[in-house]
């Protein structure tokens, strides 16, 4: 392409950005117009401001990506992959950063292809770039806050408020719906085995060590869409949606066998744990979720009586022990 060819092709793409101006006098946002070759030949103030550079500095530079650098999920995408857009098209989610640099902003871009009505070339594009850093910012803090309402500091895991008002719902929804529609719902009451000798023997800082130990192997043994809660002191409860009691007691045998294998060494001290599980089935329709917490706590404490180290099931009638591996 020839500079004479070049210099009519900037022109006749900022000839057709006359009709996006009325974008600059509404929005207070950042725009650049970009020609076929990814070359900045417009913008505004608040593009400057937001790539760090002087508005003739910005004219002077080969392209746009000299300028700022963009990518989506850590992919990057450059000024040429963009201008392959034929139609008005809009990035949500952009990370953009000056070369070089280590401050990232969050954008939204509009991005708006220029087209010669009377060739159907394409000229260039008209972006127009969103910063909502902040806003993305205080969204993350909302979140985080929320999260941080209903999860436990020391483990991690969901607190026994959470509990309180996630299972209720649960078995709401299950009796709203017919009979041969609706799911299991099974329960997992567990305890570590002598936790009060762990804090006596090898002080509290220890205890604590060793609960953030079991409530990561307890993520790591039951499902994604399993609900696993601290419930009070060493005691947990899981709630494991669409399971039976038989697959929750296989589950809770799969925790019970992780914390028994796992070497748990704090300050060059080995402490070995185990623990004990009770597992009960919500009979929906005929019984309370309060009534199953009733039974998954008396198979605990039979867990216990056994031996401990010990899954054991409450089928509504009895209670039945598991073998230990």
């Amino acid at each position: 392409m020839t500079e004479a060819v070049k210099i009519v092709e900037e022109q006749t793409a900022l000839t057709l950005f006359e009709k996006y101006l009325h974008f600059s006098k509404v929005f207070l946002d950042a725009y650049a117009v970009v020609d076929i070759s990814g070359k900045v030949v417009k913008a505004n103030q608040m593009f400057a401001q937001l790539t760090g550079t002087k508005m003739k500095a910005l004219i002077k530079a080969n392209s746009f990506d000299e300028l700022l650098n963009l990518s989506v999920n850590d992919d990057a995408i450059t000024i040429e992959k963009i201008l392959e857009n034929d139609n008005i098209s809009r990035m949500d989610e952009v990370s953009g950063c000056v070369p070089n640099g280590e401050d990232s902003k969050n954008l939204i871009i509009g991005i708006y292809p220029l087209i010669d009505d009377n060739s159907g070339k394409k000229l260039g594009a008209f972006l127009m770039l969103r910063d909502v850093t902040a806003e993305t910012n205080l969204q993350g803090q909302y979140k985080d806050k929320a999260i941080k309402s209903i999860t436990d500091p020391l483990t991690g895991l969901y607190t026994r408020g959470h509990f309180d008002e996630y299972l209720p719902s649960q078995v709401k929804l299950q009796e709203d719906l017919a009979s041969d529609a609706r799911t299991n719902i099974s329960l997992v009451m567990c305890d570590i085995d002598f936790f009060k000798k762990v804090n006596d023997t090898y002080g509290h800082q220890a205890g604590d060590y060793v609960l953030k130990v079991v409530a990561k192997l307890m993520m790591h043994s039951f499902r994604k869409t399993d609900v696993c809660c601290r419930y009070g002191g060493e005691e947990f409860l899981v709630v494991l949606p669409s399971a039976n009691e038989t697959n929750a007691a296989l589950a809770a045998n799969k925790f019970r066998t992780a914390v028994a294998d796992e070497k748990i060494v704090f300050e060059g001290t080995h402490i070995p744990i185990t623990i004990s599980c009770g597992v009960g089935l919500i009979n929906i329709g005929n019984e309370t979720y309060e009534e199953t917490m009733t039974r998954a706590d008396s198979a605990l404490y039979k867990a216990k009586e056994a031996g401990r180290n010990m899954v054991c099931l409450h089928d509504g009638d009895k209670i039945i022990e598991t073998k230990r591996d």
